[in-house]
């Protein structure tokens, strides 16, 4: 096992980019006997205070044309997406999928996905400091493919190589390469008032911080609390800086 992670270390080094190293992860997994891979990175904890979860960004290789387009509404019901906090250990999707407690979404989640081939796998979570979290979920879309013995084969393997794949990104600098999805945009005005907002100072303060009226500065924190959810600035900003918005730049 030593020599083979040290030779897949060596292949997932050669990386220049996020990109390059998932299209070798794709390579590797595919030796294995896989046929599609993914990789997800979210840089905040995954459920916002009320328990509403953020939905995850898939980052894939040889997914068939196509599957995204109906997928967007899935984003925070992916079952295997919240499986992941069940424990840290790889499991089969089947498991997943038979679960009797699946909201209703979730399983159409996963049937839109067995849809397009995509209905046999595993996934492996990364549980990360700070609440952040990573996934690498490989697939077999091949039914003449025995998966029983591809997952059994390949657990361990699949396990140290998830790690490996994250490190490797990490240490690279990669992680800042990779698109997250979050359920609120704002816009730079708005970030940059709830910052000014979060740091304690007033309207007042920061319409003469940014040159702009106070009823100007209001008005961009009013549409940020709108667009949060939050019922007054406090709370804006106390969501905004889970989801990373006030992040610097």
């Amino acid at each position: 096992m030593a020599g083979l992670l040290d030779g897949y270390a060596h292949e997932l080094g050669r990386a220049d980019s996020f990109g390059d190293g998932l299209d070798r992860l794709m390579g590797i997994t595919a030796g294995l006997g896989y046929t599609q891979v993914l990789y997800a990175y979210q840089r905040v904890p995954p459920r916002l205070p009320d328990g509403e979860w953020i939905p995850l960004r898939l980052n894939v290789r040889n997914f068939p044309q196509g599957w995204e387009r109906g997928w967007e509404r899935f984003g925070s019901f992916d079952p295997y997406y919240r499986a992941c906090f069940d424990g840290t250990l790889p499991f089969d999707w089947d498991d997943v999928q038979a679960r009797d407690t699946l909201h209703p979404f979730e399983r159409q989640a996963w049937r839109y996905l067995a849809d397009f081939g995509l209905g046999r796998g595993m996934t492996i979570p990364v549980h990360l400091p700070g609440g952040r979290f990573a996934v690498v979920s490989a697939i077999v879309d091949r039914s003449s493919a025995n998966w029983h013995h591809i997952r059994e084969q390949t657990r361990e393997t699949m396990f140290h190589l998830t790690h490996l794949f994250h490190k490797t990104v990490h240490e690279k600098g990669f992680e800042s390469q990779i698109v997250v999805a979050l359920p609120v945009r704002l816009s730079p005005r708005e970030i940059e008032c709830l910052r000014w907002a979060a740091g304690g100072r007033t309207a007042q303060d920061v319409a003469h911080i940014l040159g702009r009226s106070v009823e100007t500065v209001r008005l961009h924190l009013k549409n940020a609390m709108n667009k949060l959810g939050a019922n007054n600035r406090t709370q804006a900003v106390a969501k905004a800086t889970q989801l990373g918005l006030l992040q610097p730049d």
